[in-house]
């Protein structure tokens, strides 16, 4: 199954599950998420921030759906890797995380800062 397809497939049930008609998310178009759920487009950032706040959901939260749809792995494997990988780069010096402004993502970067 492509990215496209698991993607149009999550999002799909998250707006059935959720009661959410194509209507209602006002600044995305009727005709673009109807090729979303088509899997003939394919979304970009601003859109998934737009896409996810209509849902009530983080993007990191429709990504992981996405990815475990398409991978069938479990959604908790994928953070829990996701969680490793990120512990891994800050190690490593890599990424800088701002450890005076509270984290986006709280459950993923809670773990203490190894130097």
């Amino acid at each position: 199954m492509s990215l496209k397809s698991s993607f149009a497939t999550v999002l799909r049930a998250l707006r059935n599950k959720r009661n959410i008609s194509q209507r209602d998310f006002g600044d995305t178009s009727r005709t673009f998420l109807s090729k979303l759920e088509g899997a003939r487009s394919s979304i970009t950032l601003d859109k998934l921030e737009q896409v996810s706040q209509r849902l009530e959901l983080s993007p990191l939260t429709l990504v992981t759906l996405t990815l475990s749809e398409q991978t069938g792995k479990p959604a908790a494997d994928l953070i829990d890797g996701l969680r490793r990988e990120i512990e891994s780069l800050e190690q490593d010096g890599a990424v800088l995380v701002s450890r005076t402004q509270p984290a986006l993502v709280p459950p993923l970067l809670d773990t203490p800062h190894r130097s």
